[in-house]
């Protein structure tokens, strides 16, 4: 990958150029240019070899606690962009330059998102490949991955060779998986999810009842024709200036709004 254009000539900016890929050090770079723009005291102070920084965000307009470790170069923000995006957030940089950092700590960046992810790429003992971390990794797999090699580095070496060698590695490893069987106990689904997934997984699981929302005309029954004609009849009644009629309508909803009406006599209008 080509290397991308930077903004100054600090070297926390070439080792984020270099480090990060393009898409990540776009964010890494929006995150530096803050640090060096909108970014002043607001206090310091010393607790358990840890140096806690109020810093002012002038975008935010708000104060983070940036805690910086000078023996261990471990940091940590109270804005948690590194806990969200694996990317240290504009407070912490703010912190590197002001002591003079030259290269951004392991500890302050995930590597998934480095140029070299691809190169710690792993395959456990169920074929799956993964990025994994030397570090983190306890001994069994990491033989289980010398494992894998030895059987992909043997099948390179019998292509092209005689049907019986490979007919021999065949009757091998078959004469091992029958000797393994009988004294590995049979694992449960429940223990291979968790095998697979690396983590202890939760029996019981709470759920909890949702949320009733009221809206308006909710918790009301809507009711038969029965229902609304006995309700009717309990009504009063009263004339309809329409049908001339005792009734349950008025003149608004009368059923018969055409009736017909007896002429009237012009000289009684007079009258």
């Amino acid at each position: 990958q080509s290397t991308p254009q930077l903004f100054s000539k600090s070297a926390v900016e070439s080792d984020g150029a270099r480090l990060f890929t393009h898409a990540v050090f776009e964010e890494f770079q929006e995150e530096y240019k803050c640090s060096t723009n909108t970014l002043t005291s607001r206090g310091f102070s010393e607790s358990n070899n840890m140096e806690l920084n109020t810093v002012k965000d002038a975008l935010r307009n708000r104060n983070f606690i940036a805690q910086y470790n000078p023996g261990t170069l471990e940091s940590s923000c109270t804005c948690k962009l590194f806990e969200r995006r694996g990317v240290p957030c504009r407070h912490i940089l703010w912190i590197y330059l002001g002591n003079g950092l030259e290269k951004i700590p392991e500890s302050s960046f995930a590597k998934r998102w480095t140029k070299d992810a691809l190169r710690d790429i792993k395959s456990n003992h169920k074929g799956c490949v993964g990025v994994g971390d030397v570090d983190i990794i306890d001994k069994k797999q990491i033989e289980m991955t010398k494992l894998w090699s030895e059987v992909h580095e043997t099948m390179g070496v019998l292509i092209g060779r005689e049907k019986e060698h490979v007919e021999d590695l065949c009757k091998l490893i078959k004469e091992f998986k029958e000797k393994l069987l009988p004294s590995v106990p049979a694992m449960t689904k429940h223990q291979e999810l968790e095998e697979l997934l690396g983590c202890a997984t939760n029996n019981e699981i709470t759920i909890l009842p949702p949320k009733i929302s009221k809206n308006k005309g909710s918790g009301k029954r809507m009711l038969s024709n029965k229902a609304k004609a006995v309700a009717c009849a309990r009504k009063r009644k009263r004339m309809c200036n329409n049908c001339k009629q005792m009734a349950h309508h008025d003149k608004r909803n009368c059923p018969n709004p055409f009736v017909e009406r007896p002429p009237q006599n012009v000289d009684d209008e007079e009258e």
